[in-house]
């Protein structure tokens, strides 16, 4: 685990940090790329992580110690499968709330136009 061996991830940490990417993707319509990377990359998160910790990690405190902690959290947090999997159904979810979005504009013209 590197440097950090007693650092703690509250659930609640958790979810808001797989929020925070989810929200990031969508608001970059980043989503399908994404979901792609995500589904084609997740059986080898864990050797990702391991590798980006053994690369990244090294440097980070040199710059800031507060960042090398986020890093940290983000190696831990998305070198697991299950948050993975979590990152991709809310960034789905955020796409079918769009894609709904969309078709109630879409209605609410047609109306209009029909009135």
């Amino acid at each position: 685990m590197g440097y950090y061996k007693d650092l703690d991830i509250t659930p609640e940490e958790e979810e808001r940090i797989i929020q925070g990417a989810a929200e990031k993707i969508h608001s970059l319509q980043m989503e399908t790329i994404a979901i792609l990377l995500l589904e084609s990359s997740k059986p080898l998160v864990y050797i990702g992580g391991e590798l980006g910790r053994f690369l990244i990690t090294p440097f980070i405190p040199a710059i800031s110690e507060d960042l090398g902690v986020k890093t940290e959290k983000l190696f831990r947090i998305f070198e697991q499968r299950p948050n993975v999997e979590r990152l991709i159904k809310k960034i789905e979810a955020m796409l079918l709330e769009d894609e709904k979005k969309k078709k109630e504009e879409k209605q609410k013209k047609n109306e209009k136009k029909s009135q």
